[in-house]
């Protein structure tokens, strides 16, 4: 299974977001962000809900799924919200 950490970074990456933007949203500083993001710090139970929130996910997709598997449900739930 892909790390954790790296599936977080190229989440936030599909989505075009910035570290700062995605600390804001979790309550937190882009530098704590960043440590989780670059597995520095581990990404608590909290964190992985909030990330889930954000993205409009589940915690088991951002789990579970591939980044490859993360970018098609992007694109799919993108192309869902225009038509």
């Amino acid at each position: 299974m892909e790390h954790l950490a790296t599936k977080v970074r190229k989440l936030r990456e599909i989505y075009g977001y910035s570290q700062e933007y995605i600390a804001f949203e979790m309550g937190i500083s882009q530098a704590a962000y960043s440590k989780k993001e670059t597995g520095r710090t581990e990404l608590s139970f909290g964190c992985l809900e909030k990330l889930a929130s954000i993205y409009k996910l589940s915690m088991m997709e951002i789990i579970s799924l591939s980044p490859q598997e993360l970018l098609i449900m992007v694109i799919q739930k993108d192309k869902q919200a225009v038509a």
